[in-house]
């Protein structure tokens, strides 16, 4: 019984072996020698195509190593399994490990992306993809640039390295890095080693328009929710609009974006800080800005005077723009204001007030009038007392931060798109 076991056992193995040998199916020139080493070896010319199991190969010249179960291809080289299909100027198929490599205008189509590079090699079995040198992919969403790229088809996902770069042709955004992990089966990227980000628009007017971010992290989601989750040391300019925070959530479909852990927002000539920010733009401009717990707003008030500053500080604020000008400014609870006077260019002293809600209209994004509502209290200081040290008629929380970001922040040089 044990010897009829063995002998099936066997029938097997050597019926296996024969079924994964590559199988010469055409050439129209066809030669045959045995190299030195003694491996047996076919050269083969015109027309050229194999076949192992469902892997077709095609070729314009072949040499077959019969010993190593292997084919070097040269022209026109094209290997089909199922719904992939791998061409390229030439390459190599390995029989045994099921492995083909491709040189010169690689091109590797699924059913779901299609990858391009210089150098590559498709993993049949595994259903992976290794390419090298100006790489790049295009999937539904998304073309993804570097210069290493792993693929798992059955994952729809890709890890990229070394000069890297995603493109949304749809939102015109750009994410540049080193190493990006992205799935196309959930529109999902995440961008780590010096992320930056850039979004090239124009307003209604045709104006250009861009936005441009930096951080230690990025995440996108191309999904319904249209987000990006930004982290650790960010940094956002666009326009006249500049920031920084520790962690940003963007949501691009309805222009909200989110600032946490210690953010500052400076716009035109206000600084704004609090624990945290909400923006909202309409129309690729700034429509609102609202401060959530020790809000406080900071702006020159006048160029003459370098070291005056009106200041808004209270519990919440909210600040409204229109046509990129500050139209108007509420504060509530514990609300506080500080306003400089001038009379014919000159200094004519500051007053103080506080209330439970202080609203502040603009006119040219310049204070025009200022409202007060219950537990009024007012104090006025005269021009002479601020002549001796102005500083120290500041509100509590004030603090002038230097560290205002500009595009070259972002990208030293013009990053090219």
């Amino acid at each position: 019984m044990k010897s009829a076991v063995l002998i099936i056992s066997l029938i097997f193995t050597a019926y296996s072996q024969q079924s994964e040998t590559i199988v010469l199916q055409n050439a129209d020139i066809f030669s045959g020698k045995r190299l030195e080493s003694g491996e047996d070896v076919r050269e083969l010319t015109g027309n050229v195509r194999f076949k192992q199991g469902n892997t077709r190969v095609w070729c314009d010249k072949a040499i077959q190593f019969l010993n190593r179960n292997e084919i070097e291809l040269n022209g026109n080289v094209k290997i089909i399994r199922d719904t992939v299909t791998l061409t390229a100027k030439k390459g190599r198929y390995y029989g045994n490990s099921k492995k083909a490599d491709g040189e010169g205008n690689v091109k590797l189509k699924t059913s779901n992306v299609v990858l391009y590079a210089d150098m590559g090699t498709y993993y049949l079995d595994e259903q992976r993809a290794f390419f090298q040198r100006n790489v790049r992919v295009v999937d539904s969403t998304t073309i993804i640039y570097s210069q290493q790229l792993t693929y798992f088809e059955k994952e729809r996902k890709s890890e990229s390295m070394l000069d890297v770069k995603i493109v949304n042709p749809e939102e015109k955004i750009t994410m540049f890095g080193n190493y990006l992990i992205h799935s196309d089966s959930t529109h999902y990227s995440r961008m780590t080693e010096n992320p930056r980000m850039i979004q090239i628009d124009t307003t209604d007017k045709g104006e250009i328009d861009t936005l441009a971010v930096k951080s230690m992290v990025m995440e996108s989601f191309d999904d319904s929710t249209k987000k990006m989750i930004v982290k650790d040391s960010v940094v956002i300019v666009r326009g006249s609009l500049s920031a920084r925070s520790g962690l940003l959530r963007f949501y691009r479909k309805d222009g909200k974006i989110e600032l946490h852990d210690k953010p500052i927002v400076w716009y035109q000539e206000n600084q704004v800080t609090g624990d945290t920010i909400f923006l909202t733009l309409e129309k690729k401009r700034l429509k609102s800005a609202s401060i959530k717990t020790r809000a406080f707003v900071l702006s020159q008030s006048d160029s003459l005077y370098p070291n005056r500053y009106n200041q808004l500080t209270g519990r919440s604020i909210l600040m409204t723009f229109k046509d990129n000008k500050l139209q108007q400014t509420f504060v509530e609870r514990n609300a506080i204001s500080l306003y400089f006077l001038y009379g014919d260019s000159a200094g004519n002293g500051v007053n103080k007030t506080s209330g439970d809600a202080i609203t502040m209209k603009f006119n040219d994004g310049k204070p025009n009038t200022i409202h007060v509502t219950k537990g009024i209290e007012g104090s006025f200081y005269p021009e002479n007392l601020l002549q001796r040290n102005e500083s120290q008629y500041n509100l509590d929380g004030f603090f002038l931060r230097n560290d205002k970001p500009i595009f070259t922040t972002v990208f030293p040089t013009r990053p090219k798109l």
